[in-house]
């Protein structure tokens, strides 16, 4: 009968101990899903305002007239379009928006950076740059109204970024 109660007291000690284990794992989960959502989270921010701040950026570049004040002014495009990137590297890669989004702050580095390192008086922008400069400012303007919308969606429907990390896996 004593050998009984010992048997019986290592397994509720044993199912104590089961239950104690899966609860502290449940927790950590838990805490890695909080600190996961809270990532994407700052890095989504940061990019709805790293692209507001481009689409600013590219705008007053346009509107300035002094080639002294367009290469540093290009070299800002260049270095908010690097930080976006690193923000969109921080986020769900297979959402597919961020895939064009990368590849539209990928040529506004491109084209910014080249264009701030040469000298603007000896070789001032060319028409067809200007150009490009203007189609970028609306791109901007497209890519972060998107952003924007994305936001609406994720909110509206009340969704994680981890529910869309797995929708899009």
């Amino acid at each position: 009968m004593k050998g009984s109660w010992i048997v019986a007291g290592a397994l509720a000690a044993a199912l104590i101990g089961t239950g104690y284990w899966g609860y502290d794992k449940h927790s950590e989960l838990k805490e890695l899903h909080l600190k996961a959502e809270n990532n994407y989270q700052r890095a989504f921010n940061e990019l709805a305002y790293d692209m507001d701040l481009l689409h600013d950026k590219i705008g007053t570049t346009l509107a300035m007239n002094s080639r002294t004040s367009l290469s540093p002014a290009l070299a800002d495009v260049w270095r908010i379009s690097i930080q976006s990137k690193s923000d969109i590297a921080q986020l769900p890669l297979k959402f597919v928006p961020f895939d064009k989004t990368q590849a539209f702050l990928t040529s506004v580095g491109n084209f910014s950076y080249r264009t701030s390192i040469r000298d603007l008086d000896k070789e001032p922008l060319t028409d067809q740059e200007f150009k490009t400069l203007k189609s970028m400012y609306r791109l901007a303007d497209k890519y972060q109204n998107g952003l924007r919308d994305v936001q609406t969606n994720i909110m509206n429907k009340n969704l994680s970024w981890l529910d869309i990390d797995q929708m899009v896996s």
